[in-house]
């Protein structure tokens, strides 16, 4: 037999006699399908009238929407246990039940399963009984959550195991002392607040409550006749994963921050989704205007990028990284060098968030690059000038030795021979470095 259906059945015989809890079920339609002697001696309900009875039917206005909220919760987190308490008004009578509701499912059904005990509505001498407190304490402490009732004088009447884990102190310490003796009333702290709130304006109050050195809390408090109960869930996981990405948050911004590039993070249909510090500086001096989050960011765009913008936009989203550089002209009339990067970005899941772009001022280096390329392309010049003017007169020196160096075999005298050699030794070697100018200025020409 399934586990759900046989959970369900269980309850079901466990409970149809107990003179201390109600029980019911529930459909995924929201009507009854059962509910125990308990729950209709109490209502005054007779079963086959609850077939036809939805669970939001004589519930006060006050508490309908809250208990419709659980049941959805109870829906969407299956096995799990959410508490409500909830005043039924009948005639001429209202009771005040506070239920634990927990949803079971399986491959043919799903029923919400219902637990509750009557706070108001009855005498109290039945109550009052040892029995009772007994076993209404073991179910409360079954809970894996927080619970704690008082009465309208803010003294304790009831709390679980897991409280007395959380406080240190025992039931006994604490049942018929005031909640305000153990918890000093403090404006600085959220339970003091909305405690009071849930009081004074008959609401069911949610907040959120630091309990050092390990725990941090959601917390529900809920106003009845006889005074609050609250129920909390340990959310110090979640929080301390909030407060790790917050604080890489801060330091990301940090450092984008301290740069002097341009870093903007935009949306597939274009809306600023964020920015850095510099962005906002160069938005309101460029365009005279403030960058925010969410402003379409065309609206930040100079006519003459358009174009290119778009289309280097386009490619990133489809998964492209791109790098460009290119002139932009400055509202004075100069123009300066930037580098524009585009690439797509994703988040955990793999789903495209939008597209960053860092701009990056390189006039600098590109002034220098310019200057050095005019640098190169003189001496270039200067170069290839001497070796070819320098060439023509060398031509005709080496012509003049080789017709002088005919005249050696007709004279005898010694200096004449040594200075016509040394000529034609030097024209060579001359000779020699202008080819290799002129080499040279050809090879990086090619």
């Amino acid at each position: 037999m399934n586990t759900a259906v046989y959970s369900i059945q269980q309850v079901v015989r466990m409970m149809e006699h107990s003179e201390l809890f109600a029980c019911i079920l529930l459909n995924e339609a929201g009507y009854y399908t059962y509910a125990n002697q308990r729950f209709c001696r109490v209502t005054g309900w007779s079963p086959i009238s609850l077939l036809e009875t939805r669970a939001d039917a004589y519930i006060h206005y006050a508490d309908l929407d809250f208990f419709r909220h659980q049941l959805t919760n109870c829906r969407q987190n299956h096995g799990q246990k959410f508490s409500a308490t909830v005043r039924y008004v009948h005639g001429h009578q209202t009771h005040t039940i506070q239920w634990e509701l927990c949803c079971y499912a399986n491959d043919l059904e799903e029923a919400i399963v219902g637990m509750g005990v009557l706070l108001s509505g009855e005498p109290l001498e039945e109550f009052a009984a040892t029995k009772y407190a007994h076993q209404f304490n073991e179910y409360l402490d079954g809970v894996q959550d927080g619970f704690f009732a008082l009465n309208r004088n803010w003294v304790f009447t009831r709390v679980n195991r897991f409280f007395e884990q959380v406080t240190n102190l025992s039931r006994h310490e604490m049942i018929g002392r005031s909640f305000w003796d153990i918890f000093p009333d403090s404006p600085d702290q959220p339970y003091a607040v909305a405690m009071r709130k849930a009081f004074d304006l008959g609401q069911t109050i949610t907040f959120e409550q630091p309990w050092p050195p390990s725990y941090h809390f959601a917390v529900s408090a809920s106003p009845s006749k006889e005074g609050i109960i609250c129920y909390f869930i340990d959310i110090s996981l979640q929080k301390k994963q909030q407060l790790e990405l917050l604080a890489n948050e801060i330091k990301l911004k940090a450092i984008l921050d301290s740069t002097t590039d341009v870093n903007i993070m935009i949306s597939p249909d274009m809306h600023i989704l964020n920015f850095n510090r510099t962005a906002g500086i160069l938005a309101e001096e460029y365009f005279q205007t403030k960058l925010y989050e969410g402003a379409n960011f065309m609206n930040y765009v100079m006519p003459e990028l358009r174009e290119s913008f778009q289309d280097n936009f386009n490619r990133a989203l489809s998964g492209e990284k791109l790098t460009m550089e290119r002139p932009v002209s400055l509202p004075n009339g100069d123009a300066m060098w930037f580098q524009f990067l585009y690439y797509p970005v994703y988040s955990e899941a793999g789903d495209m968030l939008g597209v960053a772009m860092n701009i990056t001022n390189i006039n600098g280096r590109k002034t220098a690059e310019m200057k050095l390329l005019q640098q190169y392309d003189k001496m270039r010049e200067i170069a290839y000038l001497q070796s070819h003017e320098a060439r023509a007169p060398l031509s005709n020196i080496l012509g003049l030795i080789n017709v002088l160096m005919l005249y050696t075999e007709k004279t005898d005298d010694p200096e004449i021979l040594q200075v016509l050699d040394h000529l034609h030794v030097s024209a060579a070697r001359l000779d020699t470095v202008i080819q290799k100018i002129v080499s040279n200025t050809r090879h990086e020409s090619d």
